[in-house]
């Protein structure tokens, strides 16, 4: 059966400016193929199918499925996106309008992602062999929106987590109000209700004053090339009349959550350290793509990247506090992967941010998450998002960026021939001078 051959050795995947050799002269209608029965194990794999709907749901799923010769175009580019298209078997070819594109076989991981997920399909796909599709339903990416909405006692898992036993003494102090959750930074919170009663600068800056690293960081930040003042900037009353009390607020909020965490432990304090790390990357990729795209605040966007992982803290102080020898490294990434978005909202729920913000550590771990028609922050966070794993050392396997509901909304930027976005690309710069702001 077609769906066996993910248990075949995967082979390396072709990419970049390949060209199909494929005849279109003789291309055939797709044959429509009934009474197709699909074990719910191969569904469960397919992304982001498991994310998204129980097993219950997932057995109710309508599927159907189409068979294509060679030569024969699965979808057109610039059609709009009625289904999510999933290939299951043979080699399917990706052209985008300049001739470019890549190859896409039913072996390799791509395979688990949908060819399209955004609203008009951004490549021509073609038949490079006898190829079958399943299609499921599009509504998949349209959840309920209470599944954004914080948790107070319960948290959706897979059954890989439910016989973890780290996990399952996590969960147990977690729905026992037992668990650790960071406590806001105190210089933030003092700021923001000084905003919040309309304090004048004169009492912002006190309260800045009271940490001088902190105050030296925005000295920093505003003589930097991102806001490139007239005359150079010395003290932190100019320096927050500059930035303004919006982007004060962010960037001291972004600037203390440094050290909400703490550890002696060897393995878990180079886990915090790797979590604060991408963190900071994330929020300088977000930053410098808010500002290119014009879209969405710059200094939100920052903020909102150092976010967006926030959930994993609970779960390193909770490894940080069990007895050595009770858990592995892979228990605390299998945790991180799968929940952090959950405890990151319940976390900034209890800090009293704004929805926008809540939403992010959720919606930024699913790669197809689209809630607006528009590019909006939680778009900005995942793209960024993307482009650090992309970069990344032994880089996690990731969907085409063109399948992304995020990527469409930039409006037909340039990729490489990676197939990553150019604009950050030409950007690099910019990206390690807000990086910069962090790492000292």
């Amino acid at each position: 059966m077609f769906w066996d051959i993910f248990k075949k050795k995967t082979p390396k995947q072709s990419s970049g400016n390949a060209k199909s050799n494929i005849p279109l002269a003789h291309a055939k209608e797709p044959t429509a193929i009934k009474n197709l029965n699909i074990p719910v194990s191969f569904l469960k794999r397919l992304m982001p199918v498991a994310q998204l709907l129980t097993e219950e749901e997932i057995q109710k799923l309508k599927i159907t499925a189409a068979s294509f010769a060679p030569g024969a175009i699965v979808f057109n580019r610039g059609t709009e996106v009625d289904s999510l298209i999933y290939i299951v078997k043979g080699n399917i070819y990706m052209e985008a309008d300049n001739g470019s594109g890549l190859e896409i076989n039913s072996h390799t991981f791509k395979a688990l992602y949908p060819l399209s997920a955004g609203k008009l399909h951004y490549f021509t796909a073609i038949a490079g062999s006898d190829v079958t599709v399943i299609y499921l339903s599009k509504a998949i990416l349209q959840p309920d929106q209470s599944t954004f909405a914080p948790l107070d006692n319960e948290l959706k898992i897979s059954e890989s987590l439910q016989d973890n036993p780290f996990f399952n003494r996590f969960y147990q102090h977690f729905t026992e109000g037992e668990l650790k959750i960071p406590s806001f930074p105190d210089i933030a919170l003092k700021l923001r209700i000084a905003i919040q009663q309309d304090c004048d600068v004169a009492d912002i800056v006190k309260i800045v004053n009271l940490d001088p690293v902190i105050s030296a960081k925005l000295i920093q930040v505003v003589n930097s090339p991102v806001y490139r003042p007239v005359t150079p900037i010395s003290n932190c009353f100019d320096a927050i009349n500059r930035l303004g009390l919006t982007t004060t607020r962010n960037l001291v909020t972004a600037f203390s959550m440094k050290n909400l965490t703490t550890s002696k432990n060897k393995v878990t304090k180079k886990l915090i350290q790797h979590n604060w790390l991408q963190s900071i990357k994330v929020s300088s990729i977000s930053h410098t793509l808010a500002q290119l795209t014009q879209k969405v605040d710059p200094d939100e966007a920052l903020l909102a990247g150092l976010l967006h992982n926030i959930g994993a803290l609970p779960i390193l102080t909770f490894a940080d506090n069990s007895p050595e020898g009770t858990y592995q490294s892979a228990d605390i990434d299998l945790c991180i992967n799968e929940i952090q978005g959950q405890i990151g909202s319940i976390i900034l729920d209890a800090w009293g941010f704004p929805d926008k913000l809540r939403q992010i550590p959720l919606q930024s771990a699913n790669w197809f998450t689209s809630t607006t028609e528009d590019l909006n922050l939680s778009d900005i966070v995942l793209l960024a998002k993307y482009h650090n794993l992309l970069t990344s050392p032994g880089k996690a396997d990731l969907p085409l960026l063109i399948t992304l509901p995020a990527f469409q909304k930039l409006e037909h930027q340039p990729l490489t021939p990676e197939m990553s976005l150019q604009l950050l690309h030409d950007a690099k710069q910019q990206i390690a001078e807000t990086m910069n702001f962090f790492s000292h």
